[in-house]
């Protein structure tokens, strides 16, 4: 016995530390045995004879300590050996290196990426000894081919399989397609020399086989490969390979992989078929179980032949097959059939699945495949799979299975069909778990699935399926569930007649049977349903506390209870909510329920009702919000709180109406950023964009300065690597929009700067903030808001930018009518004597683009409007005329829909008309026309009070001087009659009113007022005002 001290060195080298155990060596002739620990315990390497192959395997007797990480360790000092200088125990390292990632590292323990990992790792440990042996290109890149006049390789096939095994099961294609290539080299090896060290082996190619279906080839690819791989493995078992057999593991895993594609290919079914009916081919049960379940499974198979006897239809092969096994001596059993049960079941085929089963009589009767013969088994396989479905469909379809059970048992051919609980219960199943693709149609179809269910039911209480079949909790559980998709207003009652017959028959209800019933209540609208679940939860909590461990109420059904308040109409449902809340923290905190950890739906279902709530600003309504707050910010540390619940809580409060909403939703936003908890309730964009929006619609001076700070804090955020926040188009729409609703007159410009910068931000790379058709509206909007004399211009600049933005890819921001549109509001608001001509050309510019197939930017309606404003205010004595004309080519076009509005501007033209007095006529006589009009065709709830105002308005006008408005007494007084019928009397309208009026038509409609002469609103019948926006009402 002697040391080995490179053996030594060379252990200390792999490890990086001294090894646990020595290594020995023993030394006769050509034999020796080695013993070495090195990262792994107990590897023991066998007894070797360096005169024939240098096979290393490696045993151990704690496998699974081995790591990816002390194996990457090991092979990347391997990796770093000089090229060149590899020894033979170097050699063995890697072997066993190799040897540990395919056999100690079992590939279901690993991740996707570990796979990866122990793939590449393979991949580097094989090329440094292929590399030795010079099977590389002259370049050092390419796998070429082994070379054939070495005397000696370091390679040899152990090395070569385990590689190739950690390769194929990568997942990852490139890494297979180099085990692939690795086995192409060593059969090229084999062919050429015989060789007795490096010989491809049958594993190999069933590795290939079986893990080619993992990537995304086409069909014709898959079934190519699968041919290639087992012609290659034919031709090394012609050429005396002893190490290669075509068995029935090689023939497995390609009918397997072809299986995978049966369908979708009818090719492969094809081919699968070809290779079981082969004369002589390797075949077993699973074999035969693979063929089958691909022809059944195939849609498109079942397209070229029904099961239906007929022949070339899937039973007549599936016949062939079986008789094929049985010749084989391979008898056709419940393994054999139980994929073709599986397949069927699982597309719903019932009819098909009838057909079926009287055939297995029939294959039973003629050639006596007892196990084969349909039993209660098979049809209990069968509805237990239709439920998996979830079709719309699959209880009435159980039913039929059921029907045919009783007739076959009934008829006296075969005792083995008869139903029993098992069967029904798995019918009801089936019914509870129908799917339903029409929504339009859920409540009804929903309530005849339960009276199915129902029926049913009823049959077994009362002995109509047997007195051997005796409902028990299975049946009753199934029965609730369905009730669980009912929406119908007397669901809770029935679910409580359920529950009282379940403990009438002796069937005690069991925590599942509860927590159906509570959820049922939560759901249910009907007044008290929200007591009747807390009730229930009192009852579970009752039994509990007197030592029923299966009864204990967990999350669900707490959680469920708080929904049923929350969601409850009653007075004091959300402090109720709340109050269920607080129960469960104290329980928690007193030990006696720690599992009770208040989570997301505890709170957000009372958030929610918060938001919902139709008065806003009640006190008690406030006060629960403030406590939920509170108590969210308290017990981040012991729930399951997440950002979500403080999202709920943000938007709850923007919506509250409370007087400085925004700003307490900031102060949480900032809790959440100042917060060292968890990283589930750190802000994320939403959070961050939910107060923006609050910002932007509070109407408060500094709104829109708070907004913009937020999305400053948001980039900043961003850039120092904060997770989950990142400005988007919507952060940057809503500044945008916060900007556009302030009035500060420098507030458009400033719009219009972030616009620029957010384009900036998306040429650079930024698809997160690219600017689209709502953010450039919204600045031209600001413009026009501030009516200022550059508005016009400013908004033109704005949307000739859009339409170069546009040109350049970004369809996002595809101008529209509203861009125009709001740019010809900005013209018409900015007081230029040009405004009617721009508007003018932007609606010919419009019209040209909408018949050059950009549809979306036709003139509407209120881009005429913009056009009558400006025309309404204009000094041009003849624009009565020009608002006529404009009104009357509107009606002209019938994509044009006429509104009060555009009736009111055309008023107001004639309204602020001066001129001669053929002028004013002419004016007059157009509003009265114009008026008449209105009334016809506009509806009774449209704002009528502004036209009728409007028209008030002319006549005061038009006719300033007494004498004058005596003339047309006849008419204000009609008009405003009809203004009453209407109910559109309104505080200013009455103003309006006396201005139009002479003195006596004044004193002849209003000189029984009490106030009279100084009108108001509280005077008048409230029918002639019933109709009037609040809003304009208060004026």
């Amino acid at each position: 016995m002697m040391m080995i001290a490179t053996r030594r060195q060379l252990i200390r080298k792999l490890a990086g530390k001294r090894p646990t155990t020595s290594y020995i060596a023993f030394h006769n002739n050509t034999r020796w045995l080695s013993i070495s620990v090195v990262d792994f315990k107990n590897v023991a390497v066998k007894e070797q004879d360096r005169t024939t192959r240098s096979i290393v395997t490696i045993t151990t007797n704690e496998r699974n300590n081995a790591s990816m990480e002390n194996i990457s360790d090991i092979a990347s000092k391997i990796e770093s050996l000089h090229h060149g200088k590899l020894e033979d125990l170097e050699v063995r390292e890697i072997a066993r290196t190799l040897n540990t990632l395919a056999h100690s590292i079992h590939k279901d323990d690993l991740g996707k990426i570990n796979l990866l990992k122990r793939g590449e790792l393979s991949w580097k440990l094989v090329n440094k000894v292929l590399a030795e042996d010079g099977a590389f290109d002259t370049n050092g890149d390419e796998l070429s081919a082994i070379p054939i006049e070495k005397d000696s390789l370091q390679i040899n096939y152990s090395i070569c399989h385990d590689a190739i095994k950690c390769l194929a099961q990568s997942q990852n294609k490139q890494l297979y397609d180099r085990a692939d290539h690795l086995v192409g080299i060593i059969e090229e090896y084999f062919l050429q020399t015989k060789s007795n060290n490096l010989y491809p082996i049958g594993r190999s190619y069933a590795l290939l086989l079986d893990y080619l279906r993992n990537f995304r080839l086409s069909d014709d690819e898959i079934i190519e490969k699968v041919q290639e791989l087992l012609e290659r493995a034919s031709r090394q078992e012609d050429a005396g390979n002893k190490s290669v057999e075509v068995n029935h593991h090689i023939y497995n895993a390609a009918l397997n992989t072809l299986a995978s594609r049966a369908d979708s290919s009818p090719s492969a079914v094809l081919l699968i078929q070809e290779m079981i009916e082969k004369e002589g081919a390797p075949l077993d049960h699973i074999s035969f179980s693979l063929a089958i379940k691909s022809i059944l499974s195939s849609k498109s198979w079942a397209e070229m032949g029904s099961i239906d006897g007929t022949t070339g239809s899937t039973t007549s092969i599936v016949e062939r097959l079986l008789l094929a096994m049985d010749q084989l001596k391979l008898k056709p059993s419940q393994k054999t059939m139980t994929p073709i049960l599986d397949a069927l079941s699982k597309r719903g085929k019932v009819d098909q699945i009838l057909l079926l089963i009287d055939w297995m009589e029939d294959m039973y009767q003629s050639h006596g495949w007892s196990d084969i013969r349909p039993n209660k088994i098979h049809f209990n396989t069968f509805i237990s799979a239709l439920a998996k479905t979830n079709a719309v469909d699959s209880g009435i379809q159980a039913m039929k299975i059921l029907e045919k059970m009783k007739h076959l048992h009934r008829s006296g051919n075969n005792e083995e069909v008869q139903p029993d609980l098992v069967t029904c219960n798995a019918v009801l199943n089936a019914i509870s778990k129908e799917g339903n693709p029409n929504d339009s149609k859920k409540s009804k179809s929903a309530r005849d699935m339960c009276e199915r269910a129902e029926s049913l039911l009823q049959k077994m209480e009362e002995g109509g399926e047997g007195s051997h079949i005796v409902p028990d909790l299975v049946s009753y559980n199934s029965v609730l569930s369905a009730y669980m998709n009912d929406t119908s207003p007397d669901v809770a009652t029935k679910v409580e007649e359920l529950l009282h017959r379940m403990t009438q028959r002796d069937v005690a209800p069991d925590l599942l049977s509860y927590t159906i019933c509570i959820n049922t209540f939560a759901r249910s609208k009907t007044s008290g349903s929200a007591q009747k679940a807390e009730d229930l939860l009192r009852v579970l909590e009752k039994s509990y506390a007197e030592g029923n461990e299966d009864l204990k109420p967990d999350m669900r059904c707490y959680n469920s209870v708080i929904h049923a308040w929350a969601r409850s109409s009653e007075d004091g449902a959300l402090s109720q909510a709340n109050k269920i809340l607080k129960e469960m923290k104290l329980l928690r905190e007193s030990g006696e329920r720690p599992d009770l950890i208040l989570d997301a739906i505890s709170y957000t279902s009372i958030i929610s009702a918060l938001t919902r709530v139709s008065n806003k600003k009640d006190p008690e309504s406030v006060r629960l919000l403030d406590d939920m707050m509170s108590m969210v910010r308290n017990e981040v540390h012991e729930s399951n709180v997440d950002s979500g619940v403080y999202n709920a809580l943000i938007h709850a409060q923007v919506h509250s109406g409370d007087i400085g909403a925004a700003e307490k939703a900031e102060r949480l936003l900032l809790s959440m950023l100042t917060s060292n908890d968890s990283l589930a309730v750190r802000p994320n964009t939403i959070t961050f964009n939910t107060v923006i929006d609050a910002w932007s619609k509070s109407n408060e001076p500094k709104g829109a300065a708070r907004a913009e700070k937020l999305l400053k804090t948001m980039q900043k955020l961003h850039e120092e690597g904060y997770p989950d926040v990142r400005p988007d188009t919507y952060s940057f729409a809503s500044v945008l929009n916060a900007y556009a609703n302030s009035n500060n007159p420098k507030s458009a410009r400033k719009a219009e700067d972030i616009l620029k910068h957010m384009q900036t931000l998306y040429e650079e790379g930024n698809d997160n903030v690219k600017p689209n058709t709502i953010c450039f509206s919204t600045v031209i909007k600001a413009y026009s808001r501030h009516q200022t004399k550059d508005a016009g211009e400013r908004g033109e600049d704005i949307l000739k930018l859009m339409f170069e933005v546009y040109s350049k890819g970004n369809s996002d921001a595809k101008p529209n009518t509203i861009a125009f549109t709001s740019v010809c509001n900005a013209w018409s608001k900015s007081g230029e004597r040009q405004a009617i001509k721009k508007i003018e050309d932007l609606m010919k510019w419009m019209t040209q683009l909408s018949e050059d197939g950009l549809i979306d930017v036709y003139p509407n309606e209120f881009t005429y409007n913009s056009l009558l404003t400006a025309v309404s205010r204009n000094k041009d004595p003849n624009k009565a005329t020009k608002a006529l004309d404009t009104l009357r080519f509107m009606q002209s076009d019938r994509r044009v829909k006429i509104n009060s509005f555009t009736y009111t501007n055309v008023l107001n033209a004639c309204a602020y008309t001066h001129g001669t007095p053929n002028v004013v006529n002419t004016a007059l006589r157009i509003a009265i026309i114009v008026l008449e009009e209105a009334i016809e065709n506009t509806e009774p709830d449209d704002r009528l009070n502004i036209l009728f105002g409007a028209f008030f308005q002319a006549c005061s006008n038009l006719m300033p001087l007494e004498k004058d408005k005596a003339k047309i007494e006849k008419v204000v007084e009609a008009v405003f009659y009809k203004c009453c019928d209407r109910g559109q009397v309104d505080a200013k309208l009455l103003s309006q009113v006396r201005k139009a009026c002479s003195t006596q038509l004044f004193l002849r409609m209003f000189g029984d007022s009490k106030s009279f002469p100084n009108l108001k609103i509280n005077d008048i019948p409230d029918s002639w005002k019933k109709n009037v926006k609040a809003a304009r009402r208060k004026m």
